[in-house]
């Protein structure tokens, strides 16, 4: 009887703490990326908004990037607009899946000039891990995120990318 009473009252005072956890951040981040099969590697600026309760956090966030395929000829740009789930496996340490929606707009030149432009609305989705060392109303964040993505029908060239991520979030 003795150690189920300490047993409740272990899970109470944790849950209890857990509730305390709560907290809603804001801040800008930054994603270095390298897709399949674009010429080079390019910054991703942005910005986030996480919300944490008991171990689970949820994040919507909104980016920008530009890429160049096929020595210049093609060149994206999107407004990658994402929705991730985390669960945190350490204190500081998480583990990421999410969704996202990229708003793509793909112009063609040189060789492939005959081609029309398109704007497109395509439908990725992403798994990580990351962390965040919290200090005070601050945090920093780093993430590694692989984004399972298709951007175009005209050509056959591969979009899914790796993303880097750092951030820093203040706590609302």
């Amino acid at each position: 009887m003795k150690k189920n009473m300490l047993f409740t009252l272990v899970l109470l005072i944790s849950f209890s703490s857990l509730l305390s956890a709560q907290s809603v951040a804001f801040g800008p981040q930054l994603g270095f990326i390298k897709s399949s099969d674009s010429d080079n590697s390019v910054m991703m600026p942005g910005a986030a908004l996480r919300v944490n309760f008991i171990g689970l956090s949820v994040e919507g966030s909104i980016y920008y990037k530009s890429e160049e395929y096929h020595n210049g000829d093609i060149k994206a740009k999107t407004y990658p607009i994402m929705l991730t789930g985390f669960i945190n496996v350490l204190p500081i340490v998480h583990g990421e899946v999410g969704v996202g929606w990229y708003n793509t707009k793909i112009d063609y030149s040189g060789s492939l000039s005959s081609l029309k432009a398109e704007t497109s609305n395509s439908m990725g989705y992403h798994v990580g891990a990351g962390a965040e060392l919290p200090l005070g109303s601050f945090i920093l964040a780093g993430d590694i995120r692989y984004v399972f993505l298709s951007l175009s029908s005209a050509t056959s060239f591969k979009s899914n990318f790796y993303v880097i991520m750092v951030g820093a979030f203040f706590k609302l």
